[in-house]
């Protein structure tokens, strides 16, 4: 018999207000991955955070895509903003910032931005 995926794939538009769809989406596979209250915990403040990042750029996003697989004992969950329109000006970002943000929760963060912002965040932690 073939083994199912053990990915999920979700695209919400880049509204705050659809932050619980992501985490409540993220939750589910975390507990299917069997992680314990506290790290699913960290789940969702991971995905708040990112999304909160992607969604306050100078390049501002249609919507964002979330996937998330569990792969080698890892749960990988990346975050990319989709159809980007500049609406501001290019502040100056501090990514240190929001990668010590995220690395506090989760032990592998890469995050990709370019002149109009973050666009894409990867984090990943052991299952």
């Amino acid at each position: 018999m073939k083994e199912l995926s053990r990915e999920i794939r979700l695209t919400i538009p880049a509204d705050m207000a659809y932050t619980p769809v992501a985490t409540l989406a993220l939750s589910g596979l975390g507990m299917i991955a069997g992680l314990d209250v506290d790290l699913l915990g960290d789940l969702r403040t991971v995905a708040t955070e990112a999304l909160d990042c992607l969604m306050n750029q100078a390049g501002r996003p249609e919507c964002i895509e979330i996937c998330a697989a569990m792969e080698n004992g890892m749960l990988r969950v990346q975050f990319c903003a989709q159809n980007r329109c500049r609406v501001q000006e290019a502040d100056e970002l501090d990514i240190d910032i929001t990668r010590g943000v995220l690395e506090t929760l989760m032990p592998q963060v890469a995050l990709e931005a370019d002149e109009d912002g973050v666009h894409h965040i990867l984090c990943a932690m052991p299952v």
